[in-house]
């Protein structure tokens, strides 16, 4: 039996369209973003293969728990970008959803805690016996330890710690401009301390420090 071509051309259109509308169905393939029921499309924690373009910032913050000021800084976009803004309006020769995920890829692993190993055998010291000879009565032993001078706990030229304040930052040269884009906020009263503003915005410590460490160290 010979099928007629425009026959094959309805079923070849028929099957195509199936595909799509079960895997719609199911949930698996969304090409607007969202699920049968509405919802957003989220990407997976564990698998950056999962971003796609019309993706938000806000949503790659939330999934992969990294502040949106230090993305907007590692990209070096603008610093009051909008959380709502899709991937692929930022797009440009220095960010693109590709090199979004080889990034959090990288910072992935370099966050994941390391696997403490357990030794394998203990070496079992063996013990030496040492002859003890007659000594000579010692002479009285003067005490000529020197009084230890104060510990200075002082934190390095220009280096944050956890008692950094902005104002420290400003006296050391940084411009408020420079602040503002790694916090990702208006500069706060300058003696607040930066590691509590950095908390109270839900921010992480270390990032913002590297970041702000790193302009510090460009002033030199």
């Amino acid at each position: 039996m010979r099928i007629s071509p425009t026959l094959f051309g309805i079923l070849v259109l028929v099957i195509f369209l199936g595909t799509i509308l079960g895997f719609q169905a199911a949930g698996v393939w969304s090409v607007s973003g969202k699920t049968k029921d509405g919802q957003a499309v989220q990407p997976s924690a564990e698998d950056v293969e999962t971003i796609k373009g019309w993706m938000t910032l806000d949503q790659i913050s939330t999934a992969y728990n990294v502040p949106l000021a230090e993305l907007l800084a590692q990209f070096s976009l603008p610093a009051d970008t909008p959380a709502s803004t899709a991937i692929k309006d930022l797009e440009s020769d220095t960010f693109s959803a590709e090199e979004l995920r080889t990034w959090l890829q990288e910072r992935m692993q370099n966050t994941s805690p390391e696997v403490e190993e357990t030794p394998q055998f203990q070496a079992t010291p063996t013990p030496v016996s040492i002859a003890v000879e007659a000594l000579p009565t010692p002479l009285p032993v003067v005490d000529i330890t020197p009084t230890p001078l104060p510990t200075d706990h002082t934190a390095p030229e220009n280096k944050i710690t956890g008692k950094t304040t902005f104002q420290d930052l400003l006296d050391w040269g940084l411009s408020v401009e420079a602040i503002q884009a790694i916090i990702g906020g208006e500069l706060p009263v300058a003696s607040m301390l930066i590691k509590d503003y950095v908390t109270q915005q839900g921010m992480e410590f270390a990032p913002i420090k590297t970041a702000l460490q790193a302009e510090v160290d460009g002033l030199k």
